[in-house]
């Protein structure tokens, strides 16, 4: 099968296009014929072999986890899904291997949920990360319901783009950070108020318009300060998810009693199929998607590690 893969850290000049064989699929795992295949920053950034102490590594290394296709082959121990059934899933594992930029992939059984009717294999490869990772981050953590109050950060990205309207959808009022070009973006999937983080102090602005605090600060940037800005925001026992760090050392955490932690995105199957048909019904707007084919698997981190993109990138990888 074609894919691409690395067999060194580096940068993206690591990264090769060529052959591999097409994996065997274990007891509880399905193979996936791979119609295409999300591009995620942390592709890029396990790539340059951060987060090294989390995982292990078999080389050479596949990247990606976000997956749309059909199930070509069924693991012995599989009674749940057929061959033939279109579906999409995070294929997400601690031993990075297989991933999605490739022909064919392996996934869990129970990480995989069917493609709703109309929507196509590259809205459904945009999906998996950034909208477990939202949902899990505001519904299943913070409890973020009607009436309360939420900064998403960078709000025209990825994880920010499905992030607003699933706050919307729980009934929240939307702070998010964005450049101004962005404004009509973030607005039209629910941001009540856009925040040019260029031209204002974002953490001035929210104070003015909540000066008891917000209720969630959902964190995706890094650095000591903000980290610690996103703490202040909220108030007493609010929630401070974090994408990409560990929750700064606060006394005030504690004796303010403010619940945080660093998300780790969780495959969850039957949480991706409801999510899913929000998105297929409408109630939650999709991302702007942007493609490239999978041969352009280095040009597509590239346009990554830029931090311009607005929504999601796919590799379209075949047609099924």
């Amino acid at each position: 099968m074609k894919a691409v893969y690395y067999s060194e850290f580096g940068g993206v000049d690591v990264l090769e296009y060529g052959e591999r064989p097409i994996p065997e699929p274990g007891p509880d795992e399905v193979l996936v014929k791979v119609a295409a295949a999300g591009v995620n920053p942390i592709d890029r950034r396990l790539r340059a072999g951060e987060l090294s102490d989390f995982f292990q590594r078999e080389w050479p290394i596949i990247p990606g986890w976000d997956v749309s296709g059909r199930i070509v082959g069924l693991g012995s121990d599989v009674s749940t899904w057929e061959e033939g059934q279109d579906v999409v899933g995070l294929a997400f594992t601690w031993t990075l291997h297989h991933g999605s930029y490739a022909e064919y992939i392996v996934v869990d059984a129970s990480s995989i949920a069917a493609l709703p009717d109309g929507m196509d294999h590259i809205a459904g490869a945009a999906l998996p990360l950034v909208s477990l990772t939202a949902w899990q981050s505001l519904h299943e953590f913070s409890g973020l319901k009607q009436g309360q109050s939420v900064l998403v950060q960078a709000g025209a990205g990825g994880v920010g783009s499905v992030a607003v309207p699933m706050a919307k959808h729980l009934g929240a009022k939307v702070y998010t950070t964005t450049r101004t070009e962005n404004f009509d973006y973030v607005a039209a999937r629910g941001a009540d108020h856009p925040i040019d983080y260029t031209k204002e102090n974002y953490i001035g602005v929210i104070s003015q318009h909540e000066p008891g605090g917000l209720d969630v600060v959902l964190e995706s940037m890094t650095g000591e300060e903000v980290i610690r800005d996103s703490i202040r925001l909220v108030k007493d026992g609010g929630s401070v998810p974090y994408l990409n760090n560990e929750p700064p050392e606060m006394d005030e955490i504690a004796t303010r009693k403010i619940n945080t932690t660093f998300i780790h995105h969780r495959p969850d199957g039957a949480m991706l199929g409801e999510l899913m048909n929000l998105f297929a019904a409408g109630r939650l707007p999709l991302p702007s998607i942007s493609t490239m084919p999978l041969s352009d698997g280095k040009a597509a981190q590239l346009q990554s590690e830029s931090m311009t993109t607005k929504g999601k990138l796919v590799l379209s990888v075949q047609d099924i």
